[in-house]
């Protein structure tokens, strides 16, 4: 899966579940606290990630993420390094 397609699937799941949210004003740099996710909404997006992509965050590089581009760095390092 490739950079663009990681950024979507991402997109689409952070769309889908933050109510009145409009995939089209998400971006990479998009910071979650703008999307109007707290802590609870941010761990419950990354449990959310892990079940999509088949991957496990280390729980404390995971506390310092704080943009939708955090999620999708990690997503991408972790695909290489198990390639």
């Amino acid at each position: 899966m490739d950079t663009a397609d990681i950024e979507t699937k991402v997109i689409q799941f952070i769309s889908t579940k933050v109510e009145n949210l409009d995939a089209a004003v998400i971006d990479r740099s998009s910071k979650f606290e703008d999307l109007g996710l707290d802590s609870m909404d941010t761990i419950q997006l990354l449990f959310d990630a892990e079940d999509t992509f088949g991957i496990s965050f280390d729980s404390e590089e995971a506390k310092g993420f704080t943009s939708v581009g955090d999620i999708v760095s990690y997503i991408e390092k972790h695909q290489a390094s198990s390639a």
